[in-house]
């Protein structure tokens, strides 16, 4: 219900001009902005100190979000060089078992990731390998067999002393090679050398000329022991022109 027709016709309410405030109502608003003010400047210093906040978190969290973003980035960058190796190390094994096709077979190794084991001989010692899924490709020449077979019983060598038979392996080889420039060096000398004489038509390369030598007898009751001569053809070649002319 109205109460403007219980106001005086003076009321202000009532004026139909501008109202122009007493002197009783500008008191109570100045005590009152008065008794504010100093509240109202403490809340702005607080909403200030409230948006700094917020902008120092913000930069934070920018940062952040970049370092976070760089790491993901450099893990990615370490699987794909992680990844790159084990398939060089991979092609690396397919040629190994192409060289020990008798040997080398490769087994499942049933740990649900569908990794397997590669097996093979080289030097007389058993090396083994564990092969991801993503490889498996590279050895489809490699003869598959049953974790029972006899060519896939692991003979309990460690990673150290795999590398170890390596190594070994390695210098038999070496050796090996050693022996085999050897012997075409001494060829290759052998062929550089230049062709001997013919063997001398006298003495058929014995160098004791079969006419002037006495075989001795060492069976006659009187044996007598045999008195070589050099052969004048080739030993005297001189005295036997002499002899000639």
């Amino acid at each position: 219900m109205s109460t403007t027709s219980n106001r005086p016709a003076d009321h202000p309410d009532h004026q139909t001009g501008p109202v122009i405030p007493g002197p009783a109502r500008r008191s109570w608003r100045y005590r009152l902005a008065a008794r504010l003010a100093p509240s109202l400047a403490a809340a702005d210093t607080v909403i200030a100190e409230v948006i700094s906040d917020l902008r120092t978190a913000e930069e934070r969290a920018r940062r952040w979000q970049q370092h976070a973003e760089s790491f993901a980035q450099d893990a990615a960058d370490r699987a794909s060089e992680r990844d790159g190796t084990y398939r060089e190390r991979a092609q690396l094994l397919a040629w190994l078992t192409a060289l020990h096709p008798a040997s080398a077979v490769i087994t499942p190794a049933h740990d649900g990731e569908g990794t397997e084991i590669l097996y093979l001989v080289a030097g007389g010692w058993q090396l083994s390998w564990h092969i991801s899924a993503q490889d498996a490709d590279l050895f489809r020449h490699v003869t598959v067999v049953d974790v029972t077979d006899r060519r896939a019983q692991w003979d309990g060598h460690g990673t150290a002393e795999k590398y170890q038979r390596i190594r070994q392996h390695v210098r038999l080889l070496a050796l090996e090679g050693d022996v085999d420039r050897m012997l075409l060096d001494a060829t290759a000398a052998r062929a550089s050398l230049p062709e001997a004489d013919p063997p001398c038509a006298r003495c058929k390369g014995s160098a004791i000329d079969p006419e002037d030598s006495f075989p001795g007898d060492i069976f006659s009751d009187f044996p007598e022991p045999p008195a070589l001569e050099p052969c004048r053809a080739c030993q005297f070649p001189a005295v036997s022109e002499a002899d000639r002319a």
